[in-house]
């Protein structure tokens, strides 16, 4: 397997995959991916005057052994990687050879501007989909999506998702057991699959207020099986049922039942991704799953 680096580079969209990578060989107890580094230059910067990173080899050294996979990862330096001729051409050499073709966040505008994802559906980093589509008008761009395959091609959002998308690779090639193995490894806290959203429901409803509505969302999120009564809940954020209500429903424009149901769902949906549980083993980690409630 080869990263493609160039100036610019996001350190984590290459120090996560690699790490999967490189602890599935050491779960498996025998080489299943050989890792290495190929760029422009012999020596790489995450940013100016920022890591320095000597690679593998140039595109001028490369003999053209033949290369299983190939991954690109993002970062700010992407706008001049892709401008970059002999990166394109490289990229276009060796992805008619590759069995698989990955970026990670930005890492897609790469391959784009080498034109390999022409009519394809990918992802990036939510915050640079609007930039891609504008780019690359030909592209079906997700926004809301942790990783997307399309044939050979695998794109995947940004910096943590690089983690799924290589998870993803490795149960493909290798089964679920060792991904599994490796998830655990790392200490993920949960795998999370490709159609998951990149921006997650506790976070969104983290975004929109401040304390006490916070801290009980959080609350919330580590105890989703508990009961979670309204009255549970006023009491925590130290209010009367009346004014909890009327002060949550103004802030969310929901009922407080209703976002605790849209946090179990989502948390449900990730756990049966995830793994083989029924569905009332999910219950049981996440608490009833009702029906949608009326603002």
């Amino acid at each position: 397997m080869v990263f493609v680096l160039y100036d610019g580079f996001q350190p984590l969209d290459l120090a996560g995959p690699w790490q999967a990578f490189s602890s599935a060989n050491e779960e498996a107890g025998r080489t299943l991916y050989q890792l290495s580094t190929i760029a422009a230059a012999p020596v790489v910067s995450t940013w100016e005057q920022g890591l320095r990173m000597q690679v593998d080899g140039t595109f001028e050294e490369d003999v053209d052994t033949p290369i299983d996979m190939l991954l690109v990862p993002g970062g700010p330096g992407v706008d001049r990687a892709s401008a970059h001729g002999e990166t394109r051409a490289w990229l276009r050499r060796r992805d008619a050879g590759s069995r698989r073709t990955c970026s990670v966040c930005t890492g897609a505008f790469v391959l784009a501007a080498a034109g390999l994802l022409e009519g394809r559906s990918v992802t990036t980093h939510w915050r640079s989909a609007d930039r891609l589509r504008l780019l690359h008008p030909a592209l079906r761009v997700d926004d809301d999506r942790i990783y997307i395959e399309s044939g050979k091609y695998w794109t995947s959002a940004g910096v943590t998702a690089g983690i799924d998308l290589a998870l993803a690779l490795i149960e493909r090639d290798h089964g679920a057991a060792l991904s599994q193995q490796v998830a655990r490894r790392l200490v993920v806290f949960m795998r999370r699959n490709g159609d998951q959203r990149q921006y997650s429901q506790a976070l969104r409803l983290q975004d929109r207020v401040a304390a006490p509505f916070r801290e009980l969302v959080e609350k919330m999120e580590a105890r989703l099986s508990a009961r979670w009564s309204v009255d549970e809940m006023a009491d925590a954020c130290h209010m009367s049922r009346r004014t909890f209500q009327r002060k949550f429903a103004a802030h969310f424009g929901v009922a407080p039942t209703e976002v605790l149901r849209r946090l179990r769902e989502e948390r449900a949906r990730a756990l049966e991704g995830a793994g083989k549980m029924t569905r009332k083993a999910v219950e049981q980690h996440v608490g009833p799953l009702h029906k949608r409630t009326r603002p």
